[in-house]
């Protein structure tokens, strides 16, 4: 496992079995609307099947209903429609989409449904050839969602995801960061960084939005920012959740009101990251800096030594390690 504040380092409708009320991500809040449900087939009983041998649907204490997928809202445009492509080929034209295909090339589909931070960071650290310096598998060192591991129980995350304060954390651990929370940064400047973003592929942006601003089942959520078509000034969102949403553009006044509402874990609103790498050879040159930039105190590599509190911006220490309300 990847420490957070120490190491860096098929279309069966039971194919994503979600509860009526979803698990959060980042959010304790249940979806406001739901879509037909299909109920879970009976288990057949005729040979007296074990526990082990039931569906996952019908086995104790599992959801007795399951979905495939959402709709998405009519103001929402589907990536993989025909508007859609459309869209994408504009972006790709104009030079706002130069960062998309390091991000596609990593996607990963959350693992588990409260995992968009962890899965949305891992997508970003791959693109950015971060090397995490700790084993995945076999011989190999790559990023994953579960193993980058917060200092909450694996339990909690699992149940409730992570915080706008615990992906700073997290990130910081591994990246270069940059943090603008909710009306700190004005639509204009928001709207500056994504087209900043979005004509490099060296630095992401990552979304921490409230779903339900959108339309969307849900409440708080993270994703990458993958294009931006400025014809008709939308920007085109990886959704991490694939089996839920797929990718989407939105207008981009909507995706900064989508900043604003409070997250009910810690009573502050949401807001976004830009993450490129720390070493300089990667980094962006000193005359492209964005403004904003988070002093977080951390060491240079080697990279397996991290401070067990990072802080942003002063001796305030960042709220990593606490799953309640930050100290005001």
């Amino acid at each position: 496992m990847v420490s957070l504040c120490r190491r860096p380092a098929h279309t069966a409708a039971a194919a994503s079995v979600l509860p009526l009320h979803e698990p959060p991500c980042g959010s304790a809040s249940p979806p406001t609307a739901a879509p037909e449900p299909i109920a879970a087939p009976e288990p057949i009983a005729a040979q007296g099947p074990t526990a082990a041998q039931e569906p996952p649907a019908n086995r104790p204490g599992s959801p007795k209903t399951t979905f495939y997928r959402r709709s998405l809202p009519a103001h929402l445009v589907s990536f993989t429609s025909t508007d859609g492509r459309q869209l994408f080929k504009e972006a790709l034209n104009d030079g706002f989409a130069e960062g998309y295909f390091n991000l596609a090339g990593n996607f990963t589909v959350q693992s588990e449904p409260a995992y968009c931070g962890p899965s949305s960071l891992a997508m970003v650290l791959n693109a950015l050839e971060v090397d995490p310096g700790r084993r995945w598998k076999g011989v190999w060192r790559w990023y994953s969602d579960e193993l980058l591991e917060s200092c909450r129980p694996a339990a909690d995350v699992k149940a409730n995801g992570i915080t706008f304060d615990q992906f700073l954390c997290l990130a910081s651990a591994h990246a270069h960061v940059v943090v603008k929370r909710g009306a700190q940064a004005s639509r204009a400047e928001f709207l500056r960084d994504i087209q900043y973003v979005t004509r490099r592929d060296d630095v992401f942006m990552v979304l921490s939005f409230a779903r339900g601003v959108l339309g969307q089942t849900g409440d708080g959520h993270f994703s990458p920012v993958g294009a931006y078509h400025p014809r008709t000034n939308r920007a085109l969102v990886l959704d991490s959740a694939r089996y839920k949403y797929p990718s989407w553009f939105a207008d981009v006044d909507l995706l900064y009101d989508a900043l604003q509402p409070a997250d009910p874990e810690t009573g502050r609103p949401r807001g976004y990251f830009l993450v490129s790498r720390r070493d300089p050879l990667h980094a962006p040159a000193p005359g492209q800096q964005l403004p904003g930039a988070c002093p977080v105190d951390l060491p240079e590599r080697p990279a397996d030594v991290f401070p067990t509190r990072l802080s942003c911006g002063g001796s305030q220490p960042a709220a990593c390690c606490s799953s309640g309300k930050p100290a005001k």
